[in-house]
């Protein structure tokens, strides 16, 4: 039997690194656990987000960015929380918090660079 695929990373191409990665140190409220040229790396429980400068063989220069990623929080309290300082952080808000039809509550900001994340709730 050939063992799971567990997801450990997502790496998110960047056009402007330094930008993405002051935002993602403000919304994480971490610094990042490696910084190099051209990668910052933040360790996230048992997952990794990195980011990366585009223009290499991996990421060239061309193309869009398009990644969405999906945090859990505890409750619907958070995710009111969470949007209010997302909107005193002036992070651009693509739809405020919501009640899905499956019960759970749901908000969808933008980085810098356009990629979406999801704070969700249940």
């Amino acid at each position: 039997m050939t063992p799971a695929l567990r997801l450990s990373a997502v790496v998110i191409p960047c056009r402007d690194l330094s930008r993405q990665r002051g935002f993602y140190e403000r919304v994480l409220e971490r610094a990042p656990s490696e910084a190099r040229t051209g990668f910052v790396r933040f360790d996230l429980d048992t997952l990794s987000l990195a980011l990366r400068a585009r223009g290499d063989a991996l990421f060239p220069r061309e193309g869009q960015a398009g990644v969405m990623l999906t945090f859990r929080l505890d409750g619907a309290d958070e995710v009111e929380r969470w949007h209010r300082r997302l909107l005193m952080a002036h992070v651009a808000v693509l739809e405020p918090p919501t009640r899905l039809p499956s019960g759970e509550w749901s908000l969808h900001v933008a980085d810098p660079e356009g990629n979406v994340l999801c704070l969700l709730a249940g």
